[in-house]
């Protein structure tokens, strides 16, 4: 007679519907966790007779698979990086009753040695898997033939190098978001007006930032042809204040019928403030909801930001490796993020749909 199969914290999720990061939490008294879904998962623990004590002892003795992200640094505690750094945490506690472990190791984004040290050393660990925001693009194509060499799956997050052999992408249409950006400063500006791109990256030729620029000029060259305006580009390689200062001082003195700027990533509050600080009506559009973006947005300094949901997207890589790990199934392999468009009167709407749902945005994924 064969043996009945054991029942899964996966089982729950899915007879519930909700996460495993949800049935973890009720399991383990540990969260927060609705009335609703409290509720329902305590009627498939009963229903599908679970029994967390002896599951956990069962995984206790099974395999440990070790996984290594490799992500840019964060400068500082408003950094985007913490935001796909906190949603590889999120989902490494919602798989570590299956033996699921990430290691962290960081990158400077203005120094590619950095990265090849780091992704070295990862080698030498001879990972189950990997992690990678693959932003320096020919140090990353590097790393990857060495991951592919050894058999070691990798995942792709917030950027992409197409044509290889990633397990999957998870991140946004990264053209896309450009033409999307385009879009939103052909709905505020005049056809005549002068628009900038700006780039806080060191290296733009070894980054994806060039695919983002890529589609906005995309969008005016197809979408706007009786546009007389300029579009310019400006590529600032550092964050310090009195780097860009002088940088930005240059360029609007010889470009003053700028009436747009575009931040190509999450730096959108830098350019926001320098614009307030010397009473510059020019129009902002940026990426994604940090603290200080929100606090700019609300002083009427940034018009657009488009959110990447950076957390779902470090949640859903480990979720992608767990499933080819434990399930033995391979995920999409492109699976792009929505991209959230937030003004000043919806963004109190987000951050605090974003507290109240932390934890539980996997169930939405």
């Amino acid at each position: 007679m064969s043996k009945a199969k054991k029942t899964t914290i996966q089982d729950l999720a899915d007879y519930a519907n909700v996460s495993i990061g949800t049935v973890d939490r009720v399991i383990h008294k540990r969260g927060k966790v609705s009335p609703t879904k409290q509720k329902k998962v305590e009627e498939a623990i009963k229903h599908l007779n679970f029994n967390p004590n002896l599951l956990a002892r069962t995984l206790a003795l099974g395999q440990q698979f070790n996984i290594y992200s490799l992500l840019p640094k964060a400068s500082n505690s408003n950094s985007y990086w913490n935001l796909p750094k906190q949603g590889v945490e999120e989902g490494v506690m919602n798989y570590r009753d299956y033996g699921i472990a990430c290691h962290p190791f960081e990158y400077d984004l203005l120094d590619e040695s950095s990265f090849i040290e780091n992704a070295d050393a990862i080698i030498q660990k001879n990972p189950d898997g990997v992690i990678l925001a693959p932003l320096f693009e020919k140090e990353s194509i590097n790393f990857i033939q060495k991951l592919e060499a050894k058999n070691i799956p990798y995942v792709f997050i917030d950027g992409i190098i197409p044509n290889q052999k990633n397990l999957s992408y998870i991140g946004p249409d990264l053209n896309g978001s450009g033409h999307l950006a385009g879009k939103l400063m052909s709905t505020i500006l005049d056809s005549s007006d002068d628009v900038l791109v700006l780039n806080f990256v060191k290296g733009l030729e070894n980054s994806h930032i060039n695919t983002i620029e890529k589609g906005f000029r995309e969008f005016f060259g197809t979408s706007q042809a009786t546009r007389t305006g300029k579009i310019n580009t400006l590529t600032i390689p550092s964050i310090k204040e009195e780097d860009i200062t002088r940088e930005l001082t240059k360029y609007y003195i010889k470009n003053p019928g700028t009436k747009g700027v575009f931040v190509t990533n999450s730096r959108a509050h830098i350019i926001a403030k320098y614009h307030a600080m010397y009473e510059l009506s020019i129009k902002v559009i940026g990426f994604d909801m940090l603290q200080a973006n929100i606090h700019e947005m609300k002083n009427g300094n940034i018009d657009y930001l488009i959110s990447q949901r950076p957390i779902s997207q470090g949640n859903m890589a480990v979720k992608a490796l767990f499933e080819y790990f434990v399930h033995k199934k391979s995920p999409i392999k492109i699976q792009h993020t929505p991209l959230d468009i937030i003004i000043k009167e919806n963004i109190d709407y987000y951050v605090s749909f974003n507290e109240t749902n932390d934890g539980d945005k996997i169930d939405k994924e």
